[in-house]
């Protein structure tokens, strides 16, 4: 039973795709009892950019698997316990379904995680359809946007609708495959959890604040789900439907504390908001993985969009007060002091880059006036392309800004020059990082997605701008008349 007041995986669930090209993990026959002896996992990764894959179930198993020069690799168990497990590779995480005395097998593609990772085995149909019902549901989530400003009776409907439909697709590949019940369970919750995610998000994508209209009702079964799920469980991180649903519960709940307690809007990115997930997280996980966690998870993500010091300093005290886990506060406190350093009105580093002529430069040389910097990388290609409209508008309308793309890809200069000619990429100012590992530590790039400006002398003035916001065009004209 969960305890709370009322609480609140991209990948936001916005998210990039990597594809990790798909892992073999060859299946043997299992009834339902378990059989004994080894359980056997093998696969296959193509195009990795790093040399690893884990497996785990966060309790008393973590393996660490490094792949050959062909992107394999392999493992085995004894008498391990069945159910769900998790694969990740950075940037991707996966749930699949073993049963011991199993071989499986699995094959992923690092430019399309989800849609290409497959398996082989006994056990193949099930965890291909957990692969099939993943994609499904990132599909439907964006689907039932359309919905957000319906009532909470007519949003509710829908998400009822959504899980019919899919519990009636699980009881038809029941019948056609057999599945035996215990993976029939494991199906079962993960489409009810969704389902709790969706009706948990929907007060923050309302564009109203039904907590501040009082003439918006919830249906008495709205938030029912809180009382019957028991989240203190540490193998539910397995579940890939589990940590979505925590954060949007989190985040519920904190927005409702704070829109009963102030009149002003919530500020989604403010210190208040963001302490109070914490401490929802703290008062309902009693589980010390999982309230770990969540509680890391929380502080990275305010860390990575803060550009204020004080605020991010108050919050990793909070986070310190409530993880126990000394390595991830050693990792947390590195990582505060790195974005501080990138403060506005600091200096930024003057790092190499290559130029288009394959010629090795310094930043500072190519920082004449007020710059914006735009990282991006071909693994995110919507991205990469976006950001290149976005900005070839804005230098039209800006030309006293100059603009700046740095490629942050680990590939050769013929590789970058190819990309670039293929995306139509030769209209802007482009280069390419130089010395990857140590610049990505010093500018905290978690990913590619992110801009900054900064002055002629390489002084920050702004360490993560979104050049998507749809006020830039004003916050760029208060840069050039500050």
């Amino acid at each position: 039973m969960i305890k709370l007041f009322t609480l609140s995986r991209k990948r936001t669930f916005t998210t990039r795709l990597l594809i990790l090209s798909i892992i073999w993990i060859p299946f043997l026959y299992s009834c339902e009892e378990d059989t004994s002896g080894t359980t056997y996992i093998s696969g296959k990764v193509v195009n990795p950019e790093v040399s690893y894959v884990v497996i785990t179930n966060y309790t008393d198993i973590r393996d660490t698997l490094q792949l050959d020069n062909n992107g394999n690799f392999e493992t085995s168990f004894e008498d391990l316990t069945s159910g769900l497990y998790s694969i990740s590779y950075p940037g991707e995480y996966q749930s699949f379904y073993i049963v011991q005395g199993d071989s499986l097998g699995m094959r992923a593609n690092t430019k399309a995680f989800d849609e290409t990772l497959a398996f082989t085995g006994a056990h193949s149909k099930e965890n291909n359809f957990l692969i099939q019902l993943f994609i499904d549901i990132e599909k439907s989530n964006m689907r039932l946007l359309k919905y957000k400003n319906e009532s909470p009776k007519v949003f509710y409907k829908n998400v009822q609708n959504v899980k019919k439909e899919r519990l009636k697709n699980l009881d038809n590949a029941v019948a056609k495959y057999n599945f035996e019940d215990r993976f029939v369970d494991f199906a079962k919750f993960i489409i009810n959890l969704n389902s709790y995610y969706e009706l948990e998000r929907y007060p923050i994508l309302n564009d109203g604040n039904p907590y501040e209209d009082e003439g918006v009702v919830f249906p008495e079964e709205f938030f029912a789900h809180r009382q019957r799920l028991d989240l203190n469980k540490t193998k539910l991180l397995n579940n890939y439907a589990f940590r979505p649903f925590m954060n949007a519960m989190v985040s519920n709940i904190a927005f409702k504390k704070l829109s009963i307690k102030n009149d002003d809007d919530v500020d989604l990115n403010s210190y208040y908001y963001n302490k109070e997930r914490l401490a929802i997280i703290d008062s309902t996980l009693t589980d010390e993985t999982l309230k770990n966690y969540f509680a890391a998870s929380e502080i990275r993500n305010f860390i990575r969009r803060r550009k204020n010091a004080k605020d991010i300093n108050l919050l990793v005290n909070d986070f310190l007060t409530i993880s126990t886990d000394q390595r991830v506060n050693a990792e947390i406190a590195q990582m505060a002091s790195t974005y501080i350093s990138l403060d506005p009105g600091q200096p930024l580093p003057n790092f190499k880059l290559r130029d288009i002529e394959n010629e090795t430069v310094m930043l500072k040389e190519e920082v004449k006036h007020l710059t914006v910097l735009y990282y991006w990388s071909i693994q995110d290609k919507n991205y990469a392309v976006g950001i290149h409209e976005q900005v070839k508008d804005l230098q039209l309308k800006y030309p006293e800004i100059e603009f700046i793309g740095i490629n942050i890809d680990d590939l050769g200069y013929d590789e970058w020059q190819d990309v670039i000619a293929q995306n139509n990429f030769r209209d802007s100012r482009e280069f390419q990082i130089s010395g990857r590992s140590s610049v990505e530590r010093q500018l905290a790039l978690r990913n590619s997605n992110r801009s900054m400006v900064v002055d002629h002398d390489l002084t920050i003035i702004d360490p993560n701008i979104n050049l998507f916001y749809y006020r830039i065009e004003t916050t760029l004209l208060g840069y050039i008349n500050r």
